[in-house]
């Protein structure tokens, strides 16, 4: 075996192997992986090193997982299903509050393993919720950290209002006739007056709700739609919701942004501690070999 291919790791090996399989069409688009327990069989391998090699894989983009179905060999379509999903569902957190203003987002790889996706799909959406100004980089280029913006963000402030708005209607909470006014969103929602103004001439230039006088000489703003089919100004729109999903995400993180990160690092902290071995065993083999013991 030469020096270059016995330094790589069993996981490497693996992954080289699957990955030419696909090059190669023995392993065509759409088709299901091995499952993780003919695969530790084939290449002798540990449940952990099998998985680190799906890992690579999926990152790279060369599968997909699919919950409860298994792996399977990506096609060109998985890519966009997936990219809507993480951009909706992200979308949806930030509407719900189950990520907060301000909050941190946990670290992309979490969000990959997480969403079951390549990294590149999680920065193509986090790119786009950037874009439409609910996260920000703490610098001037993307980086490792990414945040929800804070309602003192008067984009972000007026993006967030109208999803709000939206879901209100939506769910009924804002019926039909239901008047509101600046002052009413400002304390329910929260956000400056601005803000609120702009979320709800959005609301009324989309034909959701109109505006009407009040006795006193204030404007108020009245519903009169509750059904969507283009939801401006967000470009990538909200999931379906039930009614119970108004009261409560149908789906959050598998943990706080921090114990997530913390099961991550703790992964990867194992991962090393089996490279680690795996190295110690090619020297003390090569050692022997020299010694001849």
């Amino acid at each position: 075996m030469a020096a270059a291919d016995e330094a790589r790791l069993t996981f490497e090996r693996i992954a080289d192997d699957l990955r030419q399989q696909i090059r190669d069409g023995e392993l065509r688009p759409g088709q299901l992986l091995p499952t993780q327990s003919q695969l530790m069989q084939t290449y002798k391998a540990s449940s952990l090193t099998v998985q680190k090699a799906i890992r690579l894989l999926r990152n790279e983009g060369w599968v997909i997982a699919r919950q409860g179905r298994g792996t399977f060999v990506t096609r060109s379509a998985d890519f966009e299903d997936a990219f809507e999903k993480v951009a909706g569902d992200l979308q949806q957190q930030i509407y719900t509050g189950t990520l907060a203003p301000g909050a941190r987002l946990p670290a992309r790889e979490v969000l990959a393993e997480h969403y079951a996706v390549p990294l590149n799909v999680v920065t193509n959406a986090i790119s786009l919720l950037a874009g439409n100004s609910l996260l920000r980089y703490p610098g001037e280029l993307p980086g490792d950290e990414v945040y929800v913006r804070d309602w003192d963000d008067h984009g972000f402030a007026t993006q967030l209002i109208h999803g709000r708005l939206v879901r209100k209607i939506r769910d009924g909470s804002l019926a039909r006739g239901a008047r509101v006014t600046v002052d009413d969103v400002v304390d329910t929602i929260g956000g400056d007056p601005e803000s609120a103004d702009q979320a709800l001439t959005f609301l009324t230039l989309e034909g959701r709700m109109k505006k009407a006088h009040q006795r006193n000489g204030s404007m108020a703003y009245v519903v009169v739609g509750g059904e969507f089919g283009t939801e401006v100004p967000v470009a990538v729109q909200p999931v379906a919701e039930s009614d119970e999903a108004s009261a409560a995400p149908q789906k959050e993180f598998p943990a706080a942004a921090g114990v997530a990160d913390l099961a991550y690092k703790l992964e990867r902290a194992l991962e090393r501690i089996e490279e680690l071995e795996e190295r110690v065993e090619r020297l003390e083999g090569r050692h022997a070999t020299e010694t001849g013991a």
